[in-house]
This record gives structure tokens, C-alpha cells and sequence, in this order.
């Protein structure tokens, strides 16, 4: 009596999943991509709400006005400072007193203003009206980009928003 027991996949079953992992790799990783690219997003537009919760509340626990300030001109993509007013109330970096300076981003910021100045009583005091900023990231699909806006009351919020927008 012999025992042909065989070990092992038949050539249709190794068939069949490969083509079963082909069709989940396939539907799979672009799903992922936009998860990985919104969580980045996501990231980026919180780190810039704290960076502004953090010059509010460092206004009222100093009593002097705070500086937000991108590191090069207008480019808010490259990275901002906060910065403790020296008390005459215009910005002048030689002067102001570093508090923290954060890195450059990779979403694109379309920012409605080129500076920030919280007061010392925490609103807003430069500009004058509500500040905005999208955040778009490269590849944006859907409502991958996020809209920060900064009241005049000193409060920020951020929000989600069509890549068309």
C-alpha cells in the first residue's frame, strides 16, 4: 500500500492568489497614498494652528504682543518664527526676540497676510481682519487641503476644503 499524499499548491491555486493580491495591491495602495498624503496635511495645518495657539496664549502670559512671521519674506512654506515684541509694536526682527522658529512644510501656503501680531490681551491685532491660510498639498485630491483661519478675536480654527478651492 503506498501513501501518495502530495504537499504542497496545485498551479491554479498559486494562480488564483496571485491574482487575488494583484487586485487588492491594485485598489489597495492608491487608497493608501491618499491616506498617507491627507495625514500629512493634517499635520502640517495642526503644527501651524499650535504655532498660533502658542503665540496667543505666550501674549497673554507676557502681556506684550507676539510676532508671527514667515523666515523668509512672504514664503510661509519655508518655515516661521513667533517673536516677542521689543514693545514699539511694528516688527523688526534685529529687535524682537526670537520664541521658537518652526521648519518649512511641503503643502503649498497660499496665506492671505505676510504677518501676524497677536496683542498682548490675545486678539488680533495686524492685520486688522481675519487671517487665512490654505494649506494645499502636492497631488491634493478630494478635500485634502486645509484652511486655517485666524479671527480677529485671536481664535484660529481649521478646517477641511476642496482642492479646487
Amino acid at each position: 500500500m503506498s501513501n501518495d499524499t502530495s504537499h504542497g499548491f496545485t498551479l491554479m491555486e498559486l494562480m488564483v492568489t496571485i491574482a487575488v493580491v494583484a487586485i487588492l495591491a491594485t485598489v489597495g495602495v492608491p487608497a493608501f497614498n491618499n491616506l498617507i498624503r491627507d495625514g500629512a496635511a493634517s499635520t502640517e495645518g495642526n503644527t501651524l494652528l499650535g504655532s498660533i495657539q502658542l503665540a496667543r496664549s505666550e501674549a497673554v502670559k507676557r502681556g506684550v504682543s507676539i510676532w508671527i512671521v514667515p523666515q523668509t519674506s512672504t514664503n510661509w512654506q519655508a518655515g516661521w518664527e513667533i517673536r516677542v515684541d521689543d514693545g514699539d509694536t511694528t516688527f523688526d526682527s534685529s529687535k524682537d526676540s526670537l520664541l521658537r522658529r518652526f521648519d518649512g512644510i511641503k503643502s503649498t501656503v497660499n496665506a492671505s497676510h505676510s504677518q501676524l501680531r497677536i496683542a498682548a490681551n490675545g486678539t488680533l491685532a495686524v492685520p486688522s481682519s481675519a487671517s487665512t491660510f490654505k494649506l494645499k498639498p502636492s497631488g491634493c485630491q478630494n478635500n485634502e487641503q486645509r484652511l486655517l483661519t485666524v479671527q480677529v478675536s485671536g481664535r484660529a480654527s481649521l478646517s477641511r476644503i476642496s482642492c479646487s478651492s
